[in-house]
């Protein structure tokens, strides 16, 4: 891939936006020509914006892209393909207009993942759910693609394999949720210290049911579903970055936590040797039991991989072990370009929008 696509950003000066401006700043298949914050911001440079903002600016943010201008969602924006860190409700209209002007729309955001015509897609399980972009022509000349919640990355992926060998009736899982995941870091994040708050607003309803379309199969250009329940609990906790999961899982076919823990470190993906972003491994499986932790595991293979450790027999159900998440990249920014990769790598990139 010679040529590199021109990428817009809308959401750019968010947490999850700087982290994709990092992403972006070397890759060989992107480069980033447009970028979008909210309507105040709208004509200032990103640089500006950031520093007004107080956000800490991407390491690698140089003069060409801090100098970007700062658009609003309802310019003309030239770029084939446009990421969304976006948050909350302002996502779903504002990714839906980009789709109908002929965009290729890759959202971090909630708005469409349950769409029954919007693959929610981690590219090393599910990369054939990208079949639903075809389903989506009758509404728009262009398309929405997503990735799932910042925990249901890791959730799914730890899952994955254990489908694929033993299936799964049930799981039950309670997230210890990093304060960079409510866009709190450094000073902004005092609330949270000595304490943790065992509530996060429309958390548990994404974690119980996004895990079930990512695992399902595409059948005659419909998912059908996973059958099995999600039970969750989520927390917000004291940790800068970082989703630790506590899981349980209740399996259909009897393994130990042996052939658990084998499945696990076997899992290997197509993908991960075309998408230049993805890691070799996507799991990795620790033998220490005190591990993984945010602060030592979270930067493995620069934020890219899920790391299992604790395997072992439940006393309720059959197996649980803890997974951990970087949330910011593998669980955001990442998986976003992941997801941008494989389009790419489909050819979805090569669609202009209509002007």
């Amino acid at each position: 891939m010679t040529k590199r696509i021109e990428v817009g950003l809308l959401g750019a000066t968010g947490a999850v936006g700087r982290c994709l401006v990092d992403l972006l700043s070397e890759h060989p298949w992107f480069r980033l020509s447009e970028v979008g914050g909210s309507p105040e911001s709208a004509g200032r440079s990103l640089a500006d914006a950031m520093a007004a903002a107080e956000s800490a600016p991407p390491l690698s943010l140089g003069d060409e892209v801090g100098g970007l201008v700062l658009k609003r969602g309802d310019e003309d924006w030239g770029s084939p393909l446009i990421l969304s860190a976006v948050p909350g409700a302002l996502a779903g209209p504002l990714e839906a207009d980009f789709a109908r002007r002929g965009h290729l729309v890759v959202s971090n955001a909630s708005a469409h993942r349950m769409d029954p015509q919007v693959p929610l897609i981690i590219p090393e399980i599910n990369p054939d759910h990208l079949g639903l972009v075809e389903a989506q022509s009758d509404r728009w000349p262009g398309a929405v693609v997503t990735n799932p919640n910042c925990s249901v990355v890791g959730l799914a992926l730890a899952l994955a394999p254990l489908q694929a060998a033993f299936g799964i009736e049930s799981v039950m899982v309670t997230t210890f949720q990093s304060t960079s995941g409510a866009g709190r870091v450094g000073p902004d994040a005092a609330e949270f210290a000595d304490n943790v708050v065992p509530y996060i607003a429309g958390e548990e309803e994404k974690i119980a049911r996004e895990p079930q379309k990512i695992l399902g199969e595409l059948v005659d250009g419909k998912v059908e579903p996973a059958d099995f329940r999600v039970s969750a609990q989520a927390h917000r906790v004291p940790v800068a970055h970082g989703h630790l999961l506590a899981v349980s899982a209740k399996l259909r076919r009897a393994a130990s936590p042996e052939d658990v823990a084998g499945s696990l470190a076997s899992f290997e993906s197509a993908e991960s040797e075309r998408l230049h972003s993805a890691p070799p491994r996507p799991i990795q499986v620790m033998e220490d039991e005190s591990r993984p932790q945010p602060k030592l595991d979270r930067d493995r293979e620069g934020g890219m991989i899920v790391s299992v450790g604790r395997v072992r027999s439940c006393e309720v159900l059959d197996v649980k072990f803890s997974v951990l998440v970087h949330n910011l990249v593998r669980g955001a920014a990442g998986a976003a370009l992941l997801n941008a990769e494989l389009c790419h790598a489909a050819g979805l990139t090569a669609r202009s929008p209509v002007v």
